[in-house]
C-alpha cells in the first residue's frame, strides 16, 4: 500500500479545500451542525488559543468530556498545533484522572461545567491550564469562547510556523489503557499510523465523502475518536452525533432523520438498539455498512443486521489501542459465516502471524497460537520501557495477549484471551466457543462465559445470560439446553439469568467483575 505522510492538520485542510460546503459535523442533541469550511475554521481559532495559553508542540493536552462538538474540534486543534491529545474518560474517578494527569504530564485540560470544580482540586505539578466548553467561567478556569477569543487575536504568523514544524512521525495522542489489571498504560501514537489505519480501514469499508456516520461510541476511546471520527473527517464524510451518552431512543431518531449511512458499535450497544421498543427497520433503509467491534459478534446478532435489518455491507473489525486501531477486518462481501466466524484479513498496512505463546515460532494455519501484528504500532508505552520492551519484540511484532487461529485463506479467527482461557481438570475451554453454542438458544439475548476458582477442578465453567423481553427461560432450560448443545468437556457448570452486565464505558463487558460477583453469590473464597 502507498503510505500517506501527512499530520491530521494537514489532511483536515486538504479536506475542507475540497468539500467546503459538506456537512461535517452534526450533533442532533445539541442542535449544532458545521460544515468542513466552518470545522477547519473553528480549529484554527482553538489552536491560536491554545498557543495563547503556551500550549507548545509536544505538551499533553487532556480531553475530560462527553460526546459534544467541542471535543471533535480540540482533538484536532491539539493535533494541528503540534501537542499531544489524552482522551479520558469522562466516567473517571478522582484517582484514575489523577494518575493519567500526572503520569502524562498534562499541561493543559479541557472539560466541561459539571467536571471542572473536580479537575481544578487536583493540583497536578504540571497542570497551568484548564479549559471549560461552557460559556459560564468557573474558577480556576477558561471558558471556551474566551478561549476562541484568544485564538482570533492569536500571531498568526507563529502558529503557522509551529503547525508546519509537525512531522507525521511526531506523537499526537496517548490513549490510556483500561487499566483491569495494573494501573493504566499510556499508549503513544502517531500521526502516521492514525491517518494510514484510518485510510486502510475506511477503504475495506468503502466508505467515502458521500457518507454520514453515526457516531455514539464515546470519544474518549479510540473506536470512537480514530476509528468512526478521525477516520470520517479525513475521507470528509459527516460524522453525525445523536447525543452526548449512549442514548438509543436519540440514536434511533438520528439515523433515521440524518440518513446515517454507517452505523458503529459494539455487540452489547447494536443489541441495546435493535431490542429497543423504539426500532424500527425501515427507518434505518439508509445505512448500508458499518463495524461491528470490541466484542466477538454472535451469528444471530450478525444475521439480523444483514438479513432482516438490510445493513449489507457491514464489517466485524479487531483492533487493540496498541496497534493504532484496526489490525484485521472482514469484507463487505464476505459471506456471513466468515462475518461472523472469522475477524477477516490483515488490513493492507498490517502484518499478523500466529505464534506458539511459548516459544514465539510461527505456527502453521488452523493451530492456534497467539496473534502477533507488525505494522504502524505504537511508540511507546509513556514513561514505562519495561512494559513497551515486554509487548514489542526485537523484531518489531506486538503480542496482541489474544489467542487464535488462521485458515488456509489468510482469515483469522479469535479463540479467545490468554488471561481468559478457563482450565478445568488440566482441560483448556475457552469461553468464546461455549458462547457461540448458547447463542443459538432463542431466546438468548446475550450471554457472557467466564471462570470461577474450583479447589479440586481448578476452574469451573459459570455462564450468565441475559433473555430476550418476554421470554420465560430459566436455569433449568438452558441448563438442559446445555447438556444437549453443548459437548461435556466445555459445559457450563453454573448458569445465572440476569438483566445486565458490568461494562466500561466502551462497551465492554467486564469478566473479572462477573467473577467476583460469582465467587461471592456461590460463596467462594477468594483467597
Amino acid at each position: 500500500m502507498e503510505i500517506i505522510n501527512d499530520t491530521i492538520g494537514g489532511m483536515l485542510e486538504k479536506i475542507a479545500r475540497r468539500y467546503p460546503g459538506r456537512d461535517a459535523l452534526v450533533h442532533t442533541e445539541r442542535g449544532m451542525r458545521y460544515n468542513y469550511e466552518l470545522l477547519s475554521w473553528q480549529v484554527s481559532r482553538a489552536v491560536g488559543g491554545l498557543a495563547a495559553l503556551g500550549v507548545q508542540p509536544g505538551d499533553r493536552v487532556a480531553i475530560w468530556a462527553h460526546n459534544i462538538p467541542e471535543w471533535v474540534i480540540s482533538m484536532l486543534a491539539i493535533a494541528k498545533l503540534g501537542a499531544v491529545f489524552v482522551p479520558v474518560d469522562p466516567g473517571a474517578g478522582q484517582d484514575d484522572l489523577k494518575y493519567i494527569l500526572g503520569q502524562a504530564e498534562c499541561v493543559a485540560l479541557l472539560t466541561t461545567g459539571d467536571l471542572a470544580d473536580r479537575a481544578v482540586s487536583l493540583h497536578i505539578p504540571s497542570l497551568k491550564s484548564v479549559i471549560v466548553f461552557s460559556p459560564k467561567p468557573h474558577e480556576g478556569s477558561i471558558p471556551w469562547p474566551e478561549l476562541m477569543t484568544m485564538g482570533d487575536q492569536a500571531n498568526l504568523e507563529k502558529i503557522l510556523k509551529m503547525e508546519k514544524a509537525v512531522h507525521p512521525d511526531d506523537p499526537v495522542a496517548i490513549m490510556y489503557t483500561s487499566g483491569t489489571t495494573g494501573q493504566p498504560k499510556g499508549v503513544v501514537l502517531d500521526h502516521v499510523g492514525l491517518i494510514n489505519k484510518s485510510l486502510c480501514s475506511t477503504e475495506r469499508q468503502k466508505i467515502t465523502e458521500q457518507d454520514r456516520l453515526c457516531l455514539f461510541f464515546p470519544l474518549f476511546h479510540m473506536f470512537g475518536n480514530t476509528c468512526i471520527a478521525l477516520s470520517g473527517l479525513i475521507r470528509g464524510a459527516a460524522l453525525v452525533m445523536p447525543s452526548e451518552a449512549f442514548d438509543p431512543v436519540k440514536i434511533l431518531e438520528t439515523v433515521f432523520r440524518e440518513n446515517c449511512t454507517a452505523i458503529y458499535g459494539s455487540p452489547a450497544m447494536f443489541i441495546a438498539l435493535l431490542e429497543h421498543h423504539a426500532f424500527r427497520k425501515d427507518r434505518w433503509a439508509s445505512v448500508r455498512t458499518g463495524i461491528v467491534g470490541g466484542a466477538p459478534c454472535p451469528m444471530e446478532l450478525m444475521k439480523r443486521l444483514v438479513e432482516e435489518v438490510g445493513i449489507s455491507d457491514i464489517t466485524v473489525a479487531y483492533g487493540i489501542t496498541e496497534t493504532a486501531s484496526w489490525i484485521t477486518m472482514t469484507h463487505p462481501d464476505d459471506p456471513l459465516a466468515l462475518r461472523v466466524g472469522t475477524i477477516g484479513t490483515p488490513l493492507p498496512c498490517n502484518q499478523v502471524k500466529i505464534v506458539d505463546p511459548e516459544t514465539g515460532e510461527d505456527r502453521p494455519p488452523d493451530t492456534q497460537g497467539e496473534l502477533c501484528t507488525r505494522g504502524f504500532l505504537m511508540k511507546e508505552y509513556y514513561g514505562m520501557p519495561g512494559a513497551t520492551a515486554a509487548a514489542v519484540d526485537r523484531d518489531g511484532w506486538f503480542h496482541t495477549g489474544d489467542l487464535g487461529e488462521m485458515d488456509e485463506k489468510g482469515y483469522f479467527r479469535i479463540t479467545g484471551r490468554l488471561k481468559d482461557v478457563i482450565v478445568r481438570d488440566k482441560t483448556e475451554i475457552f469461553p468464546v466457543e461455549v458462547e457461540e453454542c448458547l447463542y443459538r438458544h432463542p431466546d438468548v439475548s446475550e450471554v457472557q462465559v467466564f471462570g470461577v476458582p474450583h479447589a479440586e477442578k481448578g476452574q469451573e465453567v459459570a455462564a450468565w445470560v441475559k433473555i430476550k423481553t418476554g421470554s420465560r427461560l430459566n436455569v433449568q432450560d438452558l441448563t438442559a439446553y446445555a447438556e444437549a448443545h453443548v459437548a461435556e468437556r466445555m459445559r457450563p457448570r453454573y448458569f445465572k439469568i440476569v438483566d445486565a452486565f458490568p461494562m466500561t464505558r466502551s462497551g465492554k463487558v467486564q469478566k473479572f467483575i462477573l467473577t467476583e460477583l460469582a465467587m461471592k453469590a456461590l460463596g467462594i473464597d477468594p483467597s
